[in-house]
């Protein structure tokens, strides 16, 4: 898959608008968006699935996309990754699940953790001393 800097290019240096009725123009795959963050990182696959706690056989179907994560599960990984918010969403959206949502208690929180850069361990103690369920 072309990345989007060039398939920009090649949109601008265009002559012809035969380009866009290309396979480029479909959005990334959930598996596709967090291994490309994980190789900005510098981490694997394994990290993360020890980091988050995972059962292992789990960790790899997320990974390969065999298994969709749950919500929860989601919400481990942005903040074990270091995601901002929108890079939350995204992910979010690509792995087919509601995003966080600011008016929700335990969102807000995992929303405050990512913003504080606090850990998966320091956001499920906030969650458990707010009385919401915890992460882990």
């Amino acid at each position: 898959m072309k990345s989007t800097g060039i398939l920009e290019h090649e949109i601008q240096d265009s002559a012809d608008c035969g380009l866009l009725r290309g396979e480029d123009f479909s959005p990334p795959e959930w598996t596709d968006y967090v291994h490309g963050i994980l190789r900005e990182r510098q981490l694997s696959v394994k990290d993360i699935i020890f980091r988050c706690n995972l059962e292992r056989s789990y960790g790899y179907q997320i990974f390969n996309g065999t298994r969709r994560p749950t919500r929860n599960t989601l919400m481990i990984l942005v903040l074990a990754l270091g995601l901002d918010a929108a890079e939350a969403r995204r992910m979010f959206e690509l792995a087919g699940r509601a995003p966080l949502y600011a008016r929700c208690r335990r969102d807000a929180a995992v929303l405050y953790g990512l913003s504080h850069e606090m850990t998966e361990s320091e956001v499920h103690e906030l969650l458990l001393e707010l009385g919401e369920e915890g992460l882990l």
